[in-house]
């Protein structure tokens, strides 16, 4: 599969508790392109014009405590077949779908999981 060219996304910064695993997904699973390096534990991504930070938790991350990471962002794409096509992509990678792909009022979507269990959105606004 081709690297995908999202829409955009405002900038956002992650904590993450393995930051390889991480990068791994960021890079190799949604084709996002390294803007730089900043020592061992931070990763920039740029998307468009915007960017996401991933940073390494000095500590593990404990699941129950949520209040520091971010409930989900999204990323657009041009149609809502693209959408369907990311998540079988998905499955073949073993990523987790946690909802859809299904239609909404205005459009069409698909929610996964990263390695660290941020939430993410996939998804194509129809008129």
């Amino acid at each position: 599969m081709t690297k995908k060219r999202f829409k955009g996304l405002n900038h956002i910064t992650l904590r993450v508790n393995n930051i390889e695993k991480a990068e791994e997904f960021y890079g190799e699973v949604l084709g996002f392109e390294v803007e730089k390096k900043m020592g061992r534990s931070m990763t920039v991504y740029r998307i468009g014009k915007d960017s996401l930070v991933l940073v390494e938790a000095e500590t593990e991350y404990e699941r129950a405590s949520k209040d520091y990471r971010v409930d989900h962002f999204g990323f657009f794409v041009d149609s809502p077949e693209e959408v369907d096509q990311l998540a079988e992509y998905f499955k073949e990678r073993e990523v987790t779908i946690l909802s859809g792909p299904s239609n909404r009022k205005t459009g069409r979507f698909v929610f996964i999981s990263d390695p660290d269990g941020n939430m993410i959105e996939i998804f194509n606004e129809g008129g």
